[in-house]
């Protein structure tokens, strides 16, 4: 996935596409095991983290997984507010957290199963992190890094990466969601809370 993320943002650079190399935040990839096999497979992972970054390298920033982890299956289904809370106690500053399990479902609407949020803890101060189901679409991994970037409010512009509505064209961000994402990118990597991989 390194060698992948390094070829496409040779690419992007050689064409023009970014004025200088990306800032390339780090991720820790948490990932449910059952039965000692994954929810989730390499190409799921791989196909979710490959449009993630080809969405936000129009914004020069990139993303990229520097660990993996199983996490074990009582993970698997979260079906509470404690059920992700208890996520929190993996989480550590400097790093990303994105974890991948079975199914997750609406807290504040039970009868509906949600494909990704991004979530901040309530029993550990500071911890917030993506959750990705398995039932997650190419675009739901972009979107929910698009709250975490700063922007946490939906759109109603189709095509825009924080609304429902796709279209045929890659998900972008307006200029104010641009303007969010600098700033709190700029927080994150002045506060340490990320530490962005170095070249």
């Amino acid at each position: 996935m390194k060698l992948l993320l390094a070829v496409a943002v040779s690419a992007l650079l050689a064409r023009g596409v970014l004025a200088q190399p990306p800032v390339v935040l780090p991720v820790t990839l948490h990932v449910v095991q059952r039965a000692g096999t994954p929810v989730v497979d390499g190409a799921f992972i791989a196909e979710r983290f490959a449009r993630a970054n080809d969405i936000f390298a129009q914004y020069g920033v990139q993303f990229e997984v520097r660990e993996q982890r199983p996490l074990d299956e009582r993970h698997a289904a979260l079906e509470t507010r404690a059920d992700r809370n208890a996520l929190g106690s993996y989480f550590a500053r400097g790093t990303l957290h994105v974890f991948c399990v079975a199914s997750l479902r609406d807290v504040d609407e039970p009868d509906r199963m949600r494909r990704g949020v991004h979530w901040h803890s309530t029993t550990r101060a500071g911890a917030h992190y993506v959750i990705v189901s398995s039932i997650a679409g190419v675009d739901v991994l972009a979107h929910e890094l698009g709250h975490y970037l700063g922007n946490p409010e939906h759109s109603e512009v189709a095509g825009n990466l924080m609304s429902y509505e796709h279209t045929e064209v890659l998900p972008f961000l307006d200029e104010a969601q641009q303007v969010r994402l600098r700033r709190r990118l700029k927080t994150y990597l002045a506060t340490k809370e990320l530490v962005a991989v170095r070249r």
